[in-house]
């Protein structure tokens, strides 16, 4: 991606994206810093940059940038509190207390997976990424992210209380039917 013009659709197209991404990463006082840097690279690197769908690419730098800046301010507290306001904000239909419990219940679930896990299951689910793109942006092989994501998907089904640990359970036909 050499042009001007073609960089400049790629960040219409695609920064409102990251910029959800960055959010439910560092919240949303940081959010529009690591998008602007990812994009700031983008630039830098847009030479390298795919023509077909640049989406994991630019998730794999935010991701990068996120994680450089909380391990500089050590903010591990502070993205669980944004993902649980994600996640209230999409919820906001029925009983309001059994919101809150579940919401907490999850979070607590998604808290207990390993961070490499945890990022697989968030690129699936949240950001729709199908497993290649996910794989390529957590920047391992289809085959580890598999792996990752049926760990987890065992994990996260045990921690909500849907199985008895050490129960196998059918895998789904796809990531998002699992944790939808």
């Amino acid at each position: 991606m050499n042009d001007d013009d073609g960089f400049t659709r790629m960040f219409r197209d695609h920064y409102e994206a990251v910029l959800r991404y960055a959010w439910r990463r560092v919240g949303p006082a940081d959010a529009a810093d690591v998008a602007a840097e990812t994009f700031r690279i983008a630039w830098e690197r847009r030479d390298r940059l795919p023509d077909d769908d640049p989406r994991p690419w630019l998730y794999a730098t935010a991701r990068n940038v996120a994680l450089n800046l909380v391990r500089k301010d050590r903010r591990r507290d502070g993205l669980l509190d944004a993902l649980a306001d994600d996640l209230g904000r999409r919820d906001g239909e029925g009983d309001h207390a059994a919101a809150v419990a579940a919401r907490q219940t999850a979070l607590a679930a998604l808290a207990g997976l390993g961070e490499r896990e945890r990022e697989l299951v968030m690129l699936v689910c949240w950001e729709g990424l199908d497993l290649r793109s996910a794989a390529e942006a957590a920047g391992c092989s289809r085959t580890a992210a598999a792996m990752r994501l049926h760990r987890a998907r065992k994990r996260l089904r045990h921690l909500l209380g849907d199985t008895p640990p050490g129960t196998v359970t059918p895998a789904p036909a796809s990531p998002q039917e699992s944790l939808a």
